[in-house]
């Protein structure tokens, strides 16, 4: 009996060590069982290069694992584990993900070189005109039949002084749409490029850099000044859907950045009561003008801040004064975006003018196709939040649904956690109105993408039943607006293990890129 009650005291006395044991058990299982099966089941290439590729993805797995044990050993800030865990997973994202195969990657490149021409005063031997390489490029991407090594040996074709040359900027009318503002960090890294080398694989590899810097920055910046649901902003920005997107040129680089941003700083100034001054005033109106410039869906975005109190200024006067003109302001911005692009978007895609007229001449049919769309598309847009089938290269990477589903259920667990006792004070009044904003961004992202792109006669023509195109990573910003409805509700759940969950199902998602291009 002594015996036995001295042997529980022993375990219950050691059990945070067990726990650890347990844990670093599962790691590495879970860890070399995924390596294993993507050497042996997926790869399909010499030995030689299975054995390099096996190395490389336990190398991978223990990287994750030291800085995983040196946040529990060590207290380190949120903010500042975001750094070290988006540093690295991003370095490992950047080597797997060969120059070109991010989502529509060539298209953003385009426009960001076009913008780096035209704004700065770097006079270089260039035109716009690219290697046939660029265009093998999306061949490759949209046929699942063709192997990487067809295509990598185009790469020496790569040259700005390369004698066949293509001019590929009238098949992406789409990147006229953007405004150059949402290409900033991206075009500072292209130009470095363009003075320090003729290649176009080096150019857009610094305008990659440059890019994620800025976006690792802002999202660590939103982390730090978010006085609560800390755990919860730093899963979503560690989404690899989101990782995937800031590694790459993307619009989306900039747009998931400034509104995690935006709807930090509106966090903390609600949940803390705190007076904004005068800088930060600034600060709000610019970040707000960025959304609408941005993506005119997000517009909804900037009327966030009629969730602020009289408590938050000086006077009342002070409230409405800086209130009014936040939103005028970004809203007069971003309407006149929208002129301009709407007219690009009429010379270069004449159905969308069309689908437009469809869906006022027949609205109740639009509902009927929004509803017909969450039907049967509705599980993939969860699937597709975190990773999804149109994660990388398009058709030729599909990773598993139940890693999206994992890191979901983490996210949402971390959404109903808090790091204090303290509770946001939002009334009944201003839940429903963040809820009008969540549901009326979605019908703006949706309707955006049934106009732009289901129009087109190769995706889905004129009055289509679904809306084709709609992925999950356009819903991220959304989802973060959730920290202003599901205020109250608390759930007892260990942080370190949401965290931890959602970066080894990295491992998974890294291993698939690297079987893509091996």
């Amino acid at each position: 009996m002594k015996k036995g009650n001295s042997l529980i005291q022993v375990l219950e006395k050691n059990k945070s060590k067990i726990q650890i044991i347990f844990l670093q058990i599962f790691y590495w299982l879970f860890a070399v069982g995924t390596s294993l099966y993507f050497r042996d089941s997926v790869f399909e290439t010499t030995e030689v290069v299975k054995n390099v590729l096996f190395i490389g993805m336990l190398i991978i797995a223990l990287s994750i694992d030291i800085m995983l044990i040196l946040f529990k050993k060590k207290k380190i800030d949120f903010h500042k584990q975001f750094i070290i865990l988006a540093t690295v997973l991003g370095i490992f994202y950047f080597l797997a993900t060969p120059f070109g195969n991010g989502t529509d990657e060539v298209s953003h490149f385009l426009r960001v070189f076009k913008i780096s021409q035209k704004y700065t005063n770097i006079s270089l031997e260039e035109d716009s005109l690219f290697p046939p390489a660029f265009s093998k490029l999306v061949d490759y991407k949209n046929n699942i039949e063709m192997k990487y090594t067809n295509y990598i040996n185009e790469y020496d074709a790569f040259s700005m002084n390369s004698p066949e040359r293509k001019d590929l900027i009238s098949e992406y009318w789409n990147i006229k749409l953007y405004s150059p503002l949402q290409y900033i960090p991206q075009a500072i890294g292209v130009t470095i490029g363009r003075v320090i080398s003729d290649n176009i694989v080096t150019i857009g590899m610094c305008g990659r850099i440059t890019g994620y810097i800025f976006w690792v920055a802002m999202c660590a910046l939103a982390i730090k000044i978010v006085p609560n649901k800390k755990a919860f902003f730093l899963i979503i920005c560690l989404l690899p859907v989101n990782i995937f997107s800031a590694i790459c040129i993307s619009g989306d680089t900039v747009t998931n950045a400034v509104c995690t941003l935006f709807i930090a700083i509106l966090y903390r100034k609600i949940y803390l009561k705190e007076k904004i001054v005068k800088k930060e005033k600034i600060y709000l109106i610019l970040l707000a003008c960025m959304i609408s410039l941005c993506k005119i869906v997000y517009l909804p975005f900037v009327t966030l801040t009629l969730l602020l109190k009289k408590d938050n200024f000086e006077s009342k006067k002070e409230w409405k004064k800086f209130v009014t003109i936040l939103i005028v302001a970004s809203v007069i911005v971003g309407l006149s975006w929208f002129v301009i692009g709407s007219i690009n978007l009429a010379n270069s895609n004449t159905a969308s003018k069309d689908q437009l007229r469809y869906i006022l001449m027949n609205p109740f049919e639009f509902c009927g196709i929004i509803t017909r769309t969450i039907c049967k598309d509705g599980d993939k847009f969860i699937y597709q939040l975190c990773t999804g089938n149109e994660l990388m290269c398009h058709a030729k990477t599909t990773v598993y649904p139940i890693i999206s589903y994992i890191v979901s259920i983490a996210l949402f667990m971390s959404l109903f956690t808090n790091e204090d006792n303290k509770v946001l004070e939002v009334d009944t009044l201003r839940k429903i109105w963040v809820s009008l904003i969540i549901f009326g961004t979605s019908l703006l992202i949706a309707t955006a993408i049934y106009i732009q792109w289901t129009s087109l006669p190769g995706i889905g023509g004129i009055g289509n039943e679904v809306i084709k195109g709609i992925q999950g990573r356009y819903f991220i910003p959304v989802v973060l607006l959730l920290i202003f409805v599901a205020n109250k509700t608390k759930l007892s759940t260990n942080q370190k293990i949401l965290i931890t969950t959602v970066v080894l199902m990295q491992l998974p998602v890294i291993c698939q890129i690297m079987n893509v291009f091996a």
